[in-house]
């Protein structure tokens, strides 16, 4: 479904906050460390899937492993909005190279004017990372009233041509690694304070990946080349790579897997046999205790078969490998 996700449309204006304790103690993660307003206790963001302004859809849901900073807005705004976008580039400037794992997406408030190339254009004056979403009214309506965002059309009297503000809500919230709700930041929140929490969150989810036995890193997908003269219907495929580590005691085992943006996913070897080059289907791979595991062109692989949607370089898929012992693991491989 489209838009906002069944059950979501909690107004978050409602749920309690708290905000940080003066002299508490600053412990990771915990909601008195945090400088802005703390969601205590933690809760799922509320999904929704809309176009976005580069191009495809997007889903919250597929930023699960990054650090989510969301906030709203409209493109003809002259003060509040580009006052907001300006300090998120100084955040993401100040993360270095942790940026990489944070993604900032900007809601439009003003469907009616936010076309996805206008709002493309506005958003990538402040940096060309930042995702601009728009679409319906109708579906933008249900995530501003999930988010507790209040949006109000002004009219301005004697503009020629006849024009419009929107009056609306311009908090920043910051969904962790896991997809929760764990702070919401107001408008005119020091640029220090968003950027302080935001490490928070990162330096949360590092600590939960290293308490994993088995850690998958540097995925990526290869989508196979689009002929110009593919019949529709065709089958489609890409192949999926990625390092696997095995930090625990215990031997263990890739016996699956699968990806939000296909029918299915196989785990493939690539085979010599006499100068003929062969992929073949496998049940298992070996992970030894201790031990790393590539998975590389020319070697074991993921096959995803029948591709959901178009693969585009710069874009993501949701990867969900299945070992046989630590169980399912999901995480983001880029599509290069």
């Amino acid at each position: 479904m489209r838009g906002l996700r069944r059950g979501a449309a909690l107004t978050l204006a409602a749920l309690m906050l708290t905000g940080s304790a003066p002299g508490a103690p600053a412990q990771a993660a915990s909601t008195s460390a945090f400088r802005s307003g703390a969601f205590d206790p933690p809760r799922p963001a509320p999904e929704f899937t809309l176009p976005a302004a580069g191009g495809g859809e997007f889903q919250l849901r597929r930023q699960q492993g990054k650090v989510v900073v969301l906030t709203f807005g409209y493109s003809s705004c002259p003060d509040v909005c580009p006052t907001v976008l300006a300090e998120l580039a100084q955040v993401r400037v100040r993360l270095g190279a942790a940026a990489k794992r944070v993604q900032v997406v900007y809601v439009s408030v003003d469907p009616e004017r936010d076309t996805p190339a206008r709002l493309r254009a506005f958003t990538e004056q402040f940096d060309k990372t930042f995702v601009g979403i728009t679409g319906p009214a109708a579906e933008l309506a249900a995530v501003w009233k999930a988010y507790g965002v209040s949006v109000v059309r002004k009219d301005l009297p004697g503009s020629t041509p006849p024009t419009y503000l929107v009056h609306h809500t311009a908090s920043v919230f910051l969904i962790d690694a896991a997809g929760r709700l764990r702070v919401m930041a107001p408008f005119g929140t020091p640029p220090e304070d968003v950027l302080h929490d935001v490490r928070l969150l990162l330096a949360d989810a590092a600590e939960a990946a290293q308490d994993a036995p088995v850690l998958v890193e540097k995925a990526w997908v290869r989508r196979a080349a689009v002929m110009p003269d593919a019949r529709p219907g065709a089958p489609s495929t890409a192949a999926g790579y990625a390092l696997l580590r095995n930090r625990g005691k215990s031997a263990d085992a890739l016996i699956g897997a699968s990806a939000d943006a296909a029918e299915r996913v196989e785990v493939h070897e690539t085979r010599n046999m006499s100068g003929m080059m062969m992929m073949e289907k496998v049940d298992k791979v070996a992970l030894p205790a201790g031990g790393r595991l590539e998975l590389k062109p020319g070697a074991y692989h993921l096959m995803l078969i029948g591709l959901k949607r178009p693969l585009t370089p710069g874009q993501s898929v949701e990867l969900t490998l299945e070992f046989e012992r630590a169980g399912k693991i999901t995480t983001r491989a880029e599509v290069r």
